[in-house]
């Protein structure tokens, strides 16, 4: 039976097909989640469907994106799901329309490109024939092909450089012997990315640090780095990843000459870019930013009484219908100033909350900071950031999602990426801080600036595993960067959070003093497309504190008053509804 949009369920055979034709692709896909595929598949279909109820003259370019964002998150969570073909082809017919509506040539190819390879990679699916037709249809000539004709390897968004020449780089070159010959040669080990709509993060690493060359170029738009004293990996050659989102095209690898590796990042539409350095291992993030969030504001679903009405995000939020049947009669709050008395944009905008990330600190083999008698800050802030979870879902509805959800390591650069590719619109680091003075307590909540302090800049170097000297680079990339406005929003995020953290621990250390709010330049903030903080909830070092944290009580305490905090928020912004209840039935 086929719907709106000719979807339909594959037979197993069928499946089996496909799942045989996808081959290497799935060796390299790593993670595959099935739940979540699924998920954004449904998410994708309703939003396609009310995007096609509309005349086409009055489709939006952000509505467009965000329908092709959730297809396209359909094949990195599991290529090999059921509806991954119909993603495929769905997101090519967009791209198409997209093409006739706007008038660009870059949606028209990259509808040709998403024909291409759903015929080529799902050869079972239904739209083989069709998707093949319309990609003969839409081809240009030779002459005027572009980099987007290249073949994609997988439209995984998280990838390492394997061995084995896909393209070479236009700029550099033919290979001449390899420079494993020349001595003292760092090496390029992985190039990694996370992309969604608007925002893509490149993180290139090496074993050892080395002099980067950036240059920005045009005609064809890119920008390049040159990694002096470099080579690849044994047995590597060139290298192209085929990223594919709105902005940027690829990601080109290779040698431009003996100990040169060029790295060419290729692009349509890039608004501001930016770069800085990490330590441990050497590594390049590079920020790239189209298309401003301010495109998701939306009018709330008027049908849709189970869902808490927000403004549309990245992705809609859903929550679980209650055990008890009820009508709930709806009081929406509005927006209020800020404490200073200006309404930043985000409250003009009417921009609500749908979706928070929480980020335990640490995890892995980085504990954080280790209590007199053992505490481990990585278990500690765990705990906590579960059970802050569990109210923000049970209580608000809020859709919430963990940047580790156990004892594994996440770097910190990628922690933000995970909040920018799905969509986060508030971000919360949770960790507990340590000082050399035994005496020192109580909790202080951070956000994203120049620090004013030694005491700041010590936090924040612990927090990054930084030196002073990559806390001041840090603070030049910040001078570079407009604080935008979610600068406005986070420090009155932070505020809130640490009045409630305060308020809610005084009963039981009654002698700790209010720690306020700081800022300082930590690398986790950094980028984030959305109000953040990172809060210390507490000083593992001193004794009292310690005790204090073990406590399971203790615990339930300090996620209340995390909670209450990001709830206050809400309500500043007029996204929690006034729930007037009235049972039905008895």
């Amino acid at each position: 039976m086929y719907n709106a949009l000719g979807y339909r369920l594959m037979s197993l055979r069928i499946f089996a097909a496909g799942l045989l034709a996808l081959g290497g692709l799935l060796s390299v896909v790593s993670g595959r989640d099935r739940d979540s595929a699924r998920d954004y598949f449904q998410k994708a279909r309703q939003q396609h469907e009310i995007l096609l109820r509309q005349p086409e003259s009055s489709r939006t370019l952000s509505q467009y994106n965000k329908v092709i964002f959730l297809y396209r998150r359909v094949i990195d969570e599991d290529p090999a799901f059921g509806g991954a073909d119909d993603s495929l082809f769905f997101t090519a017919q967009l791209y198409d329309e997209m093409g006739r509506r706007f008038n660009k040539q870059q949606y028209v190819n990259r509808a040709e490109y998403y024909y291409r390879f759903v015929a080529r990679d799902y050869p079972a699916t239904r739209h083989r024939a069709e998707a093949q037709k319309r990609a003969l249809a839409l081809k240009r000539p030779p002459a005027t092909a572009t980099a987007e004709d290249v073949e994609p390897v997988t439209p995984q968004s998280v990838i390492a450089v394997p061995p084995g020449a896909v393209s070479q780089v236009s700029e550099a070159p033919a290979d001449k012997p390899a420079v494993a010959d020349l001595p003292g040669l760092a090496t390029l080990s992985s190039i990694r990315y996370w992309s969604n709509e608007d925002y893509t993060r490149v993180v290139i690493q090496l074993d050892r640090e080395v002099e980067v060359l950036k240059e920005v170029l045009s005609n064809p738009a890119r920008l390049y780095l040159d990694f002096q004293s470099c080579r690849l990996k044994s047995g590597q050659l060139a290298r192209t990843y085929d990223v594919n989102d709105l902005f940027i095209k690829q990601i080109r690898v290779a040698k431009n000459r003996p100990g040169v590796i060029r790295v060419v990042l290729d692009y349509e539409d890039i608004n501001t870019h930016a770069m800085f350095v990490l330590y441990d291992p050497f590594r390049i993030i590079v920020d790239t930013r189209g298309e401003s969030r301010k495109a998701r504001v939306a009018t709330p679903k008027a049908e849709s009484p189970q869902k808490m009405q927000t403004a549309e995000a990245v992705i809609p939020m859903e929550s679980n219908a209650s055990d008890k049947k009820e009508v709930r009669k709806e009081t929406p709050i509005l927006p209020s100033p800020a404490r200073q008395g200006d309404m930043s944009l985000t409250r003009v905008l009417g921009l609500k909350v749908g979706r928070v990330v929480i980020d335990p600190g640490h995890g892995g083999k980085d504990t954080g900071s280790i209590g007199p008698t053992g505490l481990l800050e990585k278990e500690l802030v765990l705990d906590v950031a579960l059970r802050l979870k569990k109210l923000l879902e049970e209580r608000l509805g809020t859709d919430v999602m963990l940047t580790r959800a156990g004892d594994e390591f996440v770097p910190l650069e990628e922690r933000t990426a995970i909040a920018n590719q799905h969509g986060a619109d508030l971000f919360v680091s949770i960790h507990a801080n340590s000082s050399r003075s035994r005496r020192v307590s109580g909790a202080e909540t951070f956000f994203l600036s120049f620090a004013s302090t030694d005491e700041e800049r010590d936090v924040a170097s612990r927090e990054n595993a930084a030196s002073q000297r990559n806390i001041h680079e840090l603070e030049n990339l910040l001078r570079q960067i407009a604080l935008t406005d979610y600068h406005t929003e986070s420090r009155q995020l932070a505020g809130m959070v640490q009045t409630n953290l305060w308020t809610q621990m005084k009963p039981f250390q009654p002698r700790q003093k209010n720690r306020g709010v700081k800022k300082a330049p930590f690398i986790v903030l950094i980028g984030a497309n959305m109000p953040s903080i990172l809060t210390e909830i507490g000083f593992i070092s001193n004794v009292s504190d310690e005790k204090f944290l073990k406590q399971d009580s203790a615990r339930t305490t300090l996620a209340e008053a995390l909670y209450k905090g990001v709830e206050e928020y809400f309500r500043a912004l007029g996204t929690v509804p006034l729930y007037e209840r009235t049972a039905v039935g008895k």
